[in-house]
């Protein structure tokens, strides 16, 4: 076996670009054209993989002095199952012989279809000297696990110094660290539940009744966030009476009462999350900006004694960003900042998190976009309830 650094003008770079595009999902792929351009600027690192003159798989690294990134590694289909993976391996620590060698896998996600595959990957590799790091770097929609061989300890700041010195308008990696708690905080409107529905309902209801024109759900969806009063405001015209708000308000808070609970669900994988939480002794809490008696009726509905507490909006307490509530929750189940996980879905909560000094997780199924969120100052992404408790629950899954 040997690795044979390549340029654009290499004729293997059709195979080399078969071989990539067949084994790997076109959301993790960049263009051929562009990784090219950047192996011949030095940004990038591309190798044919060579079995007996033929090009039997491909490589592409992103290096510096400290950290060699496996960023693709691909065997062709013809050459699997002969032991060619483990002599690549070989070869490229041997290639980067004094820096750590760092690759990503998926993560081990139960509910994930090759959650099989995902096990015999990681089996590999650990098999093969390389360890988990509890780091996890998130780039073109998708969250990986990153692990390491080559140096007894991994250098994070080094690794993250390498991907940000490679950051371009198509590569902005996201990278955070697994983390160990025992209180999970969670916003309740687009993070536990799909309330979306019975809210443009008891809005645009609230509004017809001070002779507005109703708003669509997506509409409605951008207004979310600040609690209800906030939201009847954003439905207003800005130019109505402080006596037509008083009106539009109030219809929406008898309205809400009797239909708040009309179409809204659980989101998928959400009761399962909580129930492991519980199961691994967990404290769980809800902190909302919905008015307390809905927080209540809903939390009590579908959550039942899966939640510790759970809080809405309140007389006299201010709403999130301020850490009013966040603090009581956390006082009240005797839980320091460091031990606690704040988890929503909107630039509210990031906010929410920061002024308490707690670490967030922000959720990509809610009322928010991914891109907002980050322009927003994400730390951590879930695509999925049960990568919170991927990235959370690494230990106790262990043990």
């Amino acid at each position: 076996m040997e690795l044979i650094r390549i340029y654009s003008a290499d004729e293997r770079v059709e195979t080399i670009n078969r071989i990539y595009t067949e084994s790997f999902p076109v959301q993790e792929r960049f263009g051929m054209d562009i990784i090219m351009r950047l192996a011949d600027e030095g940004v990038l690192e591309v190798f044919a993989i060579m079995q007996s003159g033929i090009t039997a798989g491909m490589l592409i690294t992103i290096v510096d002095d400290v950290s060699a990134y496996i960023a693709y590694f691909a065997i062709d289909k013809a050459f699997r199952g002969q032991g060619l993976g483990s002599e690549v391996l070989s070869g490229i620590c041997s290639t980067y012989s004094g820096r750590q060698v760092v690759l990503e896998i998926e993560l081990m996600d139960k509910n994930a279809p090759n959650y099989e595959q995902r096990i015999r990957r990681e089996k590999f590799y650990t098999q093969r000297g390389f360890s988990h790091t509890g780091r996890f770097i998130r780039y073109s929609g998708v969250t990986y696990e990153i692990m390491f061989a080559g140096k007894q300890r991994f250098d994070k700041a080094a690794f993250d110094r390498l991907m940000d010195s490679r950051r371009d308008k198509e590569f902005q990696p996201l990278l955070f660290d697994a983390g160990h708690y025992s209180t999970y905080i969670f916003d309740l409107d687009g993070t536990l539940l799909d309330t979306l529905d019975d809210l443009t309902a008891s809005t645009n209801h609230a509004i017809a009744s001070v002779g507005c024109a109703p708003h669509s759900r997506e509409e409605i969806c951008s207004y979310v966030g600040n609690g209800i009063e906030k939201l009847i405001h954003r439905a207003l015209p800005e130019d109505v009476t402080q006596e037509v708000f008083e009106k539009a308000f109030a219809e929406f808070k008898a309205h809400y009462k009797l239909h708040c609970n009309d179409r809204t669900k659980a989101y998928s994988g959400i009761m399962e999350l909580l129930s492991t939480l519980k199961a691994h002794g967990k404290k769980v809490a809800v902190v909302s900006n919905k008015a307390d008696f809905a927080v209540k009726e809903l939390c009590g509905e579908y959550f039942g004694g899966l939640a510790d507490i759970c809080v809405g909006e309140r007389e006299g307490v201010r709403k999130k960003p301020a850490p009013d509530s966040v603090l009581t929750v956390m006082d009240e189940l005797g839980s320091q900042p460091k031990d606690c996980l704040y988890i929503g879905d909107s630039d509210v909560d990031i906010a929410t998190a920061a002024n308490a000094g707690i670490d967030c997780i922000s959720v990509l199924w809610g009322f928010r976009s991914e891109g907002f969120l980050r322009q927003s100052g994400a730390a951590a992404l879930a695509q999925s309830p049960n990568e919170i408790a991927v990235f959370t629950l690494c230990d106790d899954n262990d043990s």
